[in-house]
């Protein structure tokens, strides 16, 4: 496999300001995480300490948001965060249209599992696709299903704009449902993996091969998709 940017850990590194005493730092940048070739960054990424600056002077500590590339070859998905239009064209390009990227391509469709690919602009939804990947779903199917909890919290009268659902693996390994306004938390619930399967049954053949999805599966995706099933 040719060791392309989108592919292998690559990282640059720059210079920080303290947000508490001004002082100025070094910090590292990941462009792109391999975590076969680097899987000590896979804790890193998933506890937020790669994102962290600490002060050298002061020891303030602050999160430093940056565009990056996901790549987890052991469980075969990659996630994109940053804009969605430039990640969704990154990603596109790494189905095969990229020349450099090619036998990166043809290694992924021998693979008996499927290789998901997304991008995502929100440091929340990130976090959630690692989530739902390592819990081996459909992130697909749990939209669907988040945008179902939203709905019925809309119907029944409770809502006020800007909900949201998310799904978590809490510390003692259970998948939970979280539904959110702003930095409130509306309430929490276990995450129903009996509607989960009725929803996979429902709408699997409709969805297809999930490696051929689009990139951006989202809240506005399930939304779309439903109106299209013609259940909204």
């Amino acid at each position: 496999m040719q060791k392309g940017l989108y592919t292998m850990t690559s990282t640059r590194n720059v210079h920080v300001t303290c947000p508490a005493c001004h002082a100025q730092g070094d910090f590292t940048v990941y462009k792109s995480i391999n975590t076969k070739e680097s899987p000590a960054l896979k804790a890193k990424v998933r506890d937020g300490s790669l994102f962290q600056f600490v002060c050298p002077q002061c020891g303030a500590k602050m999160t430093v948001d940056y565009p990056f590339l996901y790549h987890q070859p052991e469980d075969h998905y990659m996630i994109n965060y940053g804009k969605l239009e430039d990640g969704a064209k990154a990603l596109e390009m790494l189905r095969g249209k990229g020349v450099a990227l090619k036998d990166w391509a043809t290694e992924m469709e021998k693979t008996t599992r499927p290789y998901v690919l997304r991008a995502v602009d929100d440091r929340l939804a990130f976090r959630e696709k690692l989530f739902i990947f390592d819990a081996g779903l459909d992130d697909r199917l749990v939209e669907i299903y988040k945008f179902m909890v939203c709905y019925q919290y809309a119907a029944a009268g409770k809502a006020q704009g800007g909900e949201h659902a998310y799904f978590y693996t809490d510390s003692k390994g259970h998948h939970r449902i979280q539904l959110v306004r702003g930095k409130e938390t509306l309430g929490l619930a276990d995450f129903p993996r009996k509607i989960y399967n009725q929803i996979h049954a429902e709408y699997a053949k409709k969805l297809g091969d999930i490696r051929k999805a689009e990139p951006v599966v989202d809240e506005a995706w399930a939304r779309k998709f439903l109106m299209e099933q013609g259940q909204l």
